[in-house]
């Protein structure tokens, strides 16, 4: 049974109450006025609160706030005879749930108790999908043995507990993003907010404003004052994704910030102070950016003070096996079915180059669960879901080979792609032929890849000898 605390100084309406609310199944505890409404509650806490606003003593705004610093779960309802839009107003944005106006009867009582069963509903869906999604985050984590993974992922857990900037690189689709919510998440900063922005998928004058708002007023269409990233992830962590693409008049002002961890928004003249730990990624080698002149040096120290190097996929070909069984098991999981993986099948997959690295690999074998479901995964199914591998019968050595030694594996990997080819030259069939295949479509070629658009983009224009911008304008 539900409980609920009566506060009111009145002993007519806290026997009316008390003799209501049992009628909906709630049991009923009553208090003069705020004080002895708080000991009941510390005595043992409740389900609900109601309390008239004005009482002698500690009254009911008062005894609200200090219901909503003990237990911030508990709804609070407030009672008043004075019927002020402004009393009404002050609670709720104190944190009050409902009010009801005196006097009232059994038909108010039971409309705010259904608004009240609602609202349980909800906070408990709510909780139910957090938890899901954090299960689910949970499970899409950082996977990998091999020493090159298990360096990454100590130089993170060291990393973690300081207020450190982070400069995480590695190919699109390394995991990138999971190496900062893994430090936002194993930090003091836990608590606090994980904000996160791409660098990429903006112009310079909407980054700006996504990062440090702006003023009503300070731009055409600036019908409002707009609060910036910076501010949103105050006491959290920062995520700035595709670090490298931003401007030159940004990089100053985003220097400007790492220094003396304040800015100004759009607009505005006033500085806002902030705590915030920044992480960057970048899919690009930033030093060289920095020699060639279109990244600043200062810049670049600011933020590579702990550097996280991920590795390609096809430099730890030996944890392919480990990821393939744990998104077999979570899509699995999550279609009711489970999944067989046959060792010809494996194989395959193991001595494959994988370009578009961890999240092209999470993304087949989704495929490969979703279209096959608990039937048979063998080679053949494997190549209906990665068409890019061609028809030729696969030459790799065995899982164990490739687990011992990688260099095996890349040649069995030339010889299934045929001739004598550099790792680029892979690179760059696969995402032609990937492209060709979906009839020219690069946003169905990217997302099959697993890689960003923008990446796709600058990987076309590199092969194809024109500027990224143009491909970027034809698709558009």
């Amino acid at each position: 049974m539900a409980t609920a605390v009566i506060a009111d100084d009145e002993i007519l309406n806290r026997e009316l109450l008390a003799e209501m609310l049992p009628r909906f199944d709630i049991a009923v505890r009553t208090a003069k006025d705020g004080v002895h409404a708080l000991k009941a509650l510390e005595a043992e806490p409740a389900d609900l609160l109601i309390t008239d606003i004005r009482m002698p003593g500690m009254g009911g705004l008062k005894l609200l706030l200090k219901a909503k610093e003990k237990w911030p779960e508990m709804p609070v309802v407030m009672m008043t005879a004075f019927a002020s839009v402004e009393s009404a107003v002050e609670s709720m944005r104190q944190g009050a749930y409902d009010y009801l106006m005196k006097p009232f009867g059994v038909e108010q009582v039971e409309a705010l108790l259904l608004r009240l069963n609602e609202r349980h509903a909800l906070v408990r869906e709510v909780r139910t999908l957090k938890a899901e999604a954090r299960e689910r985050h949970q499970a899409r984590g950082l996977l990998g043995s091999s020493v090159l993974m298990q360096q990454a992922l100590e130089t993170i857990a060291r990393s973690a507990r300081s207020n450190a900037t982070v400069l995480v690189g590695g190919e699109s689709g390394t995991g990138k993003e999971l190496v900062a919510r893994a430090l936002h998440e194993q930090s003091p900063r836990a608590g606090g907010p994980f904000i996160k922005v791409n660098c990429a998928a903006l112009t310079e004058t909407l980054l700006t404003s996504e990062l440090f708002g702006h003023e009503k007023g300070s731009f055409t269409g600036a019908s409002e004052q707009h609060v910036g990233r910076f501010e949103l992830a105050n006491g959290g962590t920062l995520l700035l994704d595709e670090i490298s693409e931003i401007s030159a008049e940004l990089q100053a002002k985003l220097l400007r910030v790492l220094e003396e961890r304040e800015f100004e928004r759009v607009g505005g003249s006033k500085p806002i102070s902030v705590d915030v730990r920044i992480v960057a990624t970048t899919n690009r080698d930033l030093l060289g950016e920095v020699k060639r002149g279109r990244f600043r040096e200062d810049l670049y120290y600011r933020l590579n003070v702990i550097p996280v190097r991920l590795p390609a996929l096809r430099e730890r070909r030996e944890d392919v096996p480990t990821i393939v069984a744990h998104y077999l098991a979570l899509f699995g999981k999550e279609l009711g079915v489970k999944p067989q993986l046959a060792p010809d099948g494996l194989e395959l997959l193991a001595s494959y180059g994988w370009p578009g690295n961890v999240r092209e690999l999470v993304n087949i074998v989704e495929r490969l669960v979703v279209l096959n479901g608990a039937e048979p995964l063998d080679a053949a199914a494997v190549r209906r879901c990665l068409p890019e591998l061609g028809r030729a019968a696969p030459t790799a050595a065995p899982v164990t080979a490739v687990t011992a030694a990688p260099a095996a594996a890349e040649a069995a990997n030339l010889a299934l792609l045929g001739g004598e080819l550099t790792m680029d030259d892979l690179e760059r069939r696969h995402i032609l032929a990937t492209v060709e295949r979906l009839g020219g479509n690069r946003q169905a070629a990217a997302d099959s890849l697993g890689i960003s658009r923008r990446t796709l983009f600058d990987k076309l224009a590199r092969y194809q000898g024109v500027p990224a911008a143009v491909g970027a304008a034809d698709e558009s």
